[in-house]
């Protein structure tokens, strides 16, 4: 998506919508930190013998150790709020060596641009990076025309060059429920079930099928989450007019709960070029939700206009659930880093000395993305 820096903000009859909408829960933080304790012995018994993983929130000291344990580059920065988190150097050669955790990870992220007008935000859901395009350009590695474009982290890693621009990642390792629903949200829109206006400047693009009129998106809307309010209300609203009386009681009857699961397990398993706007047209899909169509309702293809709404509110409220555990903000640079739970900071940058990473000294800056002026250390 284009890359500007807006930040969107929300008239008062909007907030007011908004806060009469119900949002899910995930799994709660003490329960995330105890299956990541479980995660991370799997990744590494002898790191996790070594040290108390106990000793860091979401085991930051694990993950450094483990970089410097497989020669990594890696060094110890201070966040906002005083916390020290890992810094790794992240390109084709250590991107082999972390393979576990990244598809087990989510990452937002800015890429410096600092000879153009602006930077550009994108995201890394497990091991694709998502909106990875240029300004304007959205036909790499976009299906649907939704203009994101999906690259696999292995082969774009392999592509990088000294002449890449440097792009800088907060990244969260997630649980098995949490990385379930960031790839089914991401997945739903890869497949367009619905679609989401872009925004820069007054553009107005063309009106494509299932296309929202609001919670329009610019490149760091999209990847920090900050549309995802919006755009659920007025699914909500679609479901409603029809003739859903109650979305949210219907995502939380038992037998659509059993349906919903079936339909998120088929995205999850889809592979991302696979992945289209017809794809839960078959008869056998339509029946799931038998009992939930008004009776109205006469033809599959109406039918399918309600599923394909279901799926997309249910994805999107659950996102939106997992966006706030982890404490995503609508920061551009790297200051979700203060979250709790975040793990690491990645630095793509073929360019950068690993020396740097040994002795703490690394920086870089963007148009308008600064790296924060704290405390650095070596891993020891």
């Amino acid at each position: 998506m284009v890359k500007l820096r807006i930040r969107p903000l929300l008239k008062a009859s909007a907030i007011i919508m908004l806060l009469s909408m119900t949002f899910p829960r995930g799994v709660y933080a003490e329960d995330c930190i105890k299956i990541i304790k479980e995660m991370l012995v799997s990744f590494d018994k002898n790191v996790a013998d070594t040290i108390d993983i106990d000793a860091n929130v979401n085991h930051r000291n694990f993950i450094a150790q483990f970089a410097k344990k497989n020669n990594i580059p890696v060094f110890l920065k201070q966040n906002s709020k005083g916390v020290d988190i890992p810094v790794i150097l992240l390109n084709k050669t250590t991107g082999k060596k972390l393979q576990n955790f990244l598809e087990n990870s989510f990452g937002t992220e800015v890429g410096l641009q600092p000879d153009y007008n602006n930077d550009h935000g994108l995201l890394r859901a497990g091991k694709y990076i998502i909106d990875l395009d240029s300004p304007g350009a959205r036909g790499y590695g976009e299906i649907e025309e939704t203009g994101l474009a999906w690259k696999n982290v292995d082969s774009y890693l392999a592509r990088r060059t000294v002449q890449s621009s440097p792009t800088l990642e907060v990244s969260y390792l997630l649980t098995p429920n949490e990385k379930s629903v960031i790839d089914y949200y991401q997945k739903v829109r890869r497949a367009a079930l619905f679609r989401v206006k872009f925004t820069f400047g007054g553009f107005d693009g063309q009106e494509y099928p299932n296309l929202l009129k609001n919670g329009g998106e610019h490149c760091f809307i999209f990847c920090k989450a900050q549309g995802v309010f919006l755009q659920a209300s007025e699914i909500k609203s679609r479901l409603i007019g029809l003739g859903i009386a109650d979305p949210d009681g219907l995502l939380n009857d038992a037998k659509a709960k059993l349906a919903i699961q079936q339909v998120q397990h088929i995205m999850n398993e889809t592979g991302p070029d696979d992945l289209h706007s017809m794809m839960l047209s078959n008869k056998s899909m339509l029946a799931l939700f038998k009992d939930f169509y008004p009776k109205t309702v006469k033809t599959d293809k109406d039918r399918l206009d309600i599923l394909n709404w279901i799926i997309s509110y249910d994805s999107t409220k659950k996102y939106y659930a997992v966006m706030k555990d982890l404490g995503v903000s609508g920061d551009y640079g790297i200051g979700d880093a203060m979250n709790s739970r975040a793990s690491v900071i990645f630095v793509y940058d073929e360019g950068a000395d690993p020396a740097a990473f040994k002795n703490a000294t690394y920086t870089n800056n963007g148009k308008m993305v600064s790296w924060p002026q704290t405390k650095q250390y070596p891993v020891n």
